[in-house]
């Protein structure tokens, strides 16, 4: 799923409203990927909405990835020490697995 312009507060609710219809339409998704390349500026909650999403599909068994992380963007994940949670590609947790998914 390709991300453009700004994640803020004006714009993380649309990305939620477009990932959980993704994935409901794309049942049985292994993994999400995020393509941040054309993504500009991210507020603190476009960083609470990536850090729910990657929580999310974690719980729903759902490998995560950021890809294309920009300069501006790996500034803000290094500054609140979130670039490795959020860039290292996350795979299917076991307690996904024992929810029967």
């Amino acid at each position: 799923m390709a991300l453009t312009g700004d994640l803020d507060y004006d714009t993380c609710e649309d990305l939620l409203d477009r990932v959980r219809r993704a994935l409901r339409e794309h049942e049985g998704t292994e993994h999400l990927r995020l393509d941040c390349r054309e993504l500009e500026t991210v507020d603190s909650m476009g960083l609470s909405t990536l850090l729910q999403i990657h929580r999310t599909a974690g719980q729903d068994g759902i490998g995560f990835h950021l890809d294309n992380i920009g300069p501006a963007l790996r500034r803000l994940l290094e500054l609140t020490g979130t670039y490795e949670h959020l860039h290292a590609t996350q795979k299917p947790t076991a307690a996904a697995d024992t929810q029967g998914r």
